[in-house]
C-alpha cells in the first residue's frame, strides 16, 4: 500500500489564502511559505494523500509532464518531512477525494514549487501563550506555564 502524507499536528498549523500556503511550526517558531502547485501540494497532503494522488491532483489542475511533477512532489513533501511539517498518515485505505473544479476551465502552465522558509519572527511566535497550554488547549496554562 502506498504511504499516506498527513500535517504534523503536533508541530504545524496552515492557513492557504488566495494560493499561497502559509505554515507555521509550532515548535520552532519558523514560518513556511508554498505559492501556487506548492499550496496544492498542501491541500492534498491535509487530506492525506499519497504521492500518486498528490501527482494526479496536479495533472488535473496544470499543464506539465507527470515526471516532473512527481519529481517535484517528491522533493516537496522530503522538505516538508525534514522540516517536521509533515509525517506518515495512518493506513485506512482511503482514496483522495478529486480535486474541487478549478476556476478556469484552462490548466496553467506547471511551476515546480519552492518551499520558503522565514524565520525573523520566530521570538513573537514562540512568545504566544498558546503554545505554553496542557492537552485541553487555550486558555489552560501548563502546569510547568509561568502563566
Amino acid at each position: 500500500m502506498a504511504e499516506r502524507f498527513c500535517v504534523s499536528s503536533k508541530h504545524a498549523i496552515a492557513e492557504t489564502i488566495e494560493g499561497e500556503a502559509i505554515i507555521i511550526h509550532l515548535g520552532t517558531g519558523a514560518y513556511y511559505s508554498l505559492r501556487d502547485a506548492g499550496a496544492e501540494i498542501w491541500a492534498a497532503i491535509e487530506r492525506a494523500a499519497t504521492r500518486s494522488e498528490i501527482v494526479d491532483w496536479l495533472e488535473a489542475r496544470y499543464e506539465g509532464t507527470r515526471e516532473e511533477m512527481d519529481a517535484a512532489v517528491g522533493r516537496v513533501v522530503d522538505e516538508l518531512r525534514a522540516e517536521g511539517l509533515v509525517e506518515t498518515a495512518s493506513a485506512d485505505g482511503r482514496p483522495l477525494q478529486p480535486p474541487p473544479p478549478s476556476d478556469s476551465p484552462l490548466r496553467k502552465p506547471f511551476s515546480a514549487p519552492l518551499l520558503e522558509k522565514h524565520t525573523d519572527m520566530q521570538d513573537l511566535i514562540l512568545i504566544d501563550p498558546v503554545h505554553e497550554v496542557e492537552a485541553r488547549g487555550w486558555p489552560y496554562a501548563a502546569a510547568d506555564s509561568d502563566r
